[in-house]
């Protein structure tokens, strides 16, 4: 990432099966990067479910957390697609790593397998 441009990070799921609600935690370091914006992506709302996105960002601790929830539906959503993206603006350089957690659970509120990937931002 070059320093005066600003950076989009999509979060994304792969092999998705019956996901009703996604809660995630990405972090970052402050030092580095800021949040500009927090976008809900497409794939919780495809097949026509209705969607309840909320997002909330923690500059001082380098956090950002997005709840995705599909709203009166009993079957979920399968499959590939961005659950949301994080457009990032530099505010130093240095590598900041990208950590993300959370808890992913299906229609009926049972908990829903996941694994999390991990990546970094380079700004020069």
């Amino acid at each position: 990432m070059v320093a005066a441009q600003p950076a989009t990070v999509p979060i994304s799921v792969f092999g998705a099966s019956r996901l009703g609600t996604v809660t995630l935690s990405l972090r970052f370091d402050p030092k580095i990067l800021r949040v500009r914006l927090v976008q809900e992506g497409t794939f919780m709302s495809s097949g026509g479910g209705t969607v309840t996105f909320a997002q909330q960002v923690d500059a001082t601790g380098g956090r950002v957390d997005i709840t995705l929830t599909r709203t009166g539906d009993a079957s979920g959503v399968s499959g590939d697609g961005v659950l949301a993206s994080v457009v990032f603006d530099a505010v130093g350089s240095g590598v900041s790593p990208l950590a993300m957690g959370g808890v992913v659970t299906g229609p009926g509120g049972l908990p829903v397998p996941v694994n999390f990937g991990n990546a970094s931002i380079t700004v020069r």
